[in-house]
């Protein structure tokens, strides 16, 4: 991570004529088309100031027992676990869409766990393995898997969708209802993952 930040620590000195191709370079070096997996525990300072801050921490040291290996079975990475948050990356959207539809599963039916929300995006994200992604992609799911999807639901967005592929249906029992969806001036074409 350290690595990647004096580059972009370089990047944002750097005058007009080098950025180009210090951007070509960053992109060269940490660019990768994924689908990105964003889950958020629900109900956080609910369940914390009812059952208090370490009953919480039990309930998010389960939701890692729980998704970790789903993520791995599914051949995604685990990019970071971030307070009740996973953020995680796939090569192949099938994939992360079966991820996402365990975990919801799991996570839901586990009485030491806590229902979660899920966002799904698609698209060209700066990976630095193990540490942290940067982009539009991140960003979506997010904001899907936090800010708009209800407590047990997945949301995906469009370019997710398109990644999934025409087949994806005869693979599992599962449709992609079309949302409409507007936040902070913000339009989200989205569609919600009815398993």
């Amino acid at each position: 991570m350290q690595t990647f930040f004096a580059t972009i620590d370089r990047y944002a000195e750097a005058d007009d004529n080098s950025r180009q191709a210090m951007e070509a370079d960053i992109w060269q070096r940490y660019g990768v088309d994924r689908a990105v997996l964003a889950l958020d525990m629900s109900e956080f300072s609910l369940s914390v100031r009812r059952d208090g801050v370490l009953s919480y921490l039990c309930r998010i040291r389960r939701m890692h027992a729980i998704t970790g290996p789903v993520v791995l079975e599914h051949g995604g990475e685990v990019i970071k676990y971030e307070a009740d948050n996973l953020l995680a990356a796939f090569a192949d959207a099938n994939e992360a869409m079966k991820a996402a539809v365990e975990m919801r599963h799991l996570m839901m039916n586990d009485a030491r766990a806590q229902p979660v929300s899920i966002g799904l995006a698609y698209g060209r994200i700066l990976l630095i393995p193990n540490s942290d992604a940067h982009g539009d992609a991140v960003n979506t799911a997010f904001k899907l898997g936090e800010d708009l999807a209800e407590t047990g639901e997945i949301l995906a967005s469009r370019p997710f969708a398109e990644a999934l592929g025409t087949d994806h249906r005869s693979d599992h029992c599962y449709r992609l209802e079309p949302q409409d969806i507007s936040i902070a001036g913000l339009r989200l074409d989205a569609f919600r993952v009815l398993a």
